[in-house]
């Protein structure tokens, strides 16, 4: 891990966590507030708001599942090291700065061979150290777990972070208090197939994008899309593959991995689900054939728009760029292959991650050459790599068995000095 002065680190993560105390508690109507978790170097308690009808509760920490494997050291990069993933293993990753990022993972993932389960958790990491994992969505207490699905996530100003996942609940929080899980109305107009099922249900996934303003938007690979405006989530919609596209048009698009949704504004976000790409307006979802053609539909994709008229998209061994509704051919930039995350802070700066822990970055010009910054996961093989650049002074990698690094660059790093204002919760109800 980089040098850093953790308690400084820890302070501020600490101060934040006291703020989202205070505005979790004081949240009004909607999902059920968030139980809080207090953490300090040597105890964890738990105590409820009194509006309550939720328990979160924390996992034990236990010794590492994996221990990573040598890998060299890379300029402006941590060595790895590993925090205990859950269950099913880590899935999705958003930072808001380099002293708040959170993960979750667990759930049913069908990610390794044992087939392992459990609840739905998430972790949050102040610079310094991991939380507790805390739940989210609860695991039967008997019985088989039938979801949650993947989970991602999505981090914006307040902290407010959103969770959703591929059997289309959703949940926020703070990083270590959330609110009950809420499925989302069911998708209009019915899903009609045509195209490659997605598999089985551990293959449901999820992403999700937000905006300081509170706007978020959502898009699984089943060709649903929706959006959080006021407080509220819209129905889903199901999206079709477009005229002209790979496939049958009229059917619902579907896709055999990770999708993914960007949003650099309330009325501009961009979804990339199978052979389509979905384009929303602020009032509206559009679809045109994506640049990846047919291989759209297999394997992991992923999108970040750092302006309106700039947007980044990897799958596989390639890249595309977007400016408006124009995408370039795909280009190949990694020899690898499985480039499934993506995270653009800038113009000028993107860091994009395969499923083997080799990273490539761009300067708004070129594509620099893989580097191995974290091993290649051991257990939690299907869940892919998550990446997460809140600047472009840093960033964090971590794979499915929760082996991670960090990456500092050139500059001072524009982490908060002072806790963000409590501007209250949403009610996320559907």
């Amino acid at each position: 891990m980089r040098n850093g002065p953790p308690a400084r680190r820890r302070l501020l993560g600490t101060s934040v966590a006291a703020v989202m105390a205070t505005l979790l508690a004081s949240c009004g109507s909607g999902q059920a507030a968030p139980t809080r978790h207090h953490r300090s170097a040597t105890t964890t308690t738990t105590v409820a708001p009194t509006t309550s009808t939720t328990t979160t509760t924390t996992v034990p920490s236990a010794v590492p599942t994996t221990v990573p494997a040598p890998v060299v050291p890379t300029p402006g990069w941590s060595s790895p090291a590993t925090v205990l993933a859950p269950a099913g293993g880590i899935t999705g990753l958003s930072c808001l700065s380099d002293v708040l990022c959170v993960a979750v993972g667990g759930g049913v993932n069908h990610a390794d061979a044992a087939d392992n389960s459990g609840a739905g958790v998430a972790l949050s990491w102040d610079g310094a150290i991991w939380s507790p994992p805390s739940v989210w969505y609860p695991a039967p207490p008997t019985g088989t777990v039938t979801a949650p699905f993947r989970p991602a996530v999505a981090c914006a100003s307040g902290p407010l972070c959103l969770i959703v996942d591929g059997s289309g609940h959703t949940s926020y929080g703070d990083g270590t208090a959330w609110s009950t899980p809420a499925p989302l109305a069911q998708p209009e107009p019915a899903p009609t197939s045509g195209q490659p099922d997605p598999g089985q249900p551990g293959g449901r996934t999820a992403a999700v994008s937000c905006t300081p303003g509170r706007f978020c938007a959502l898009a699984d690979n089943l060709g649903h899309v929706a959006v959080l405006r006021g407080g509220r989530w819209s129905q889903p919609r199901t999206l079709t593959t477009p005229f002209g596209g790979i496939g049958t048009s009229g059917t619902s698009l579907v896709q055999t991995g990770r999708v993914g949704v960007a949003c650099s504004g309330p009325s501009t976000c961009t979804a990339f689900i199978g052979t389509g790409v979905a384009t929303w307006d602020g009032g509206h979802w559009s679809t045109t054939p994506s640049p990846f053609g047919a291989s759209g539909i297999k394997g992991d994709t992923a999108v970040a728009c750092p302006t309106t008229n700039l947007c980044v998209a990897v799958h596989g061994t390639s890249v595309t760029i977007g400016h408006g509704a124009t995408w370039s051919p795909p280009r190949y930039i990694d020899g690898i292959g499985s480039l499934d995350t993506i995270s653009c802070p800038t113009a000028t700066f993107c860091l994009a991650a395969d499923g083997s822990g080799d990273v490539v970055t761009w300067d708004g010009a070129t594509w620099s050459s893989p580097r191995r910054v974290v091993p290649y996961p051991t257990n939690y093989t299907v869940n892919g790599t998550s990446a997460s650049c809140p600047t472009a002074q840093f960033c964090l990698v971590i794979n499915g068995d929760g082996d991670y690094a960090t990456f500092q660059g050139e500059g001072p790093l524009t982490t908060p000095t002072t806790s963000p204002p409590a501007v209250g919760l949403p009610a996320l109800g559907g």
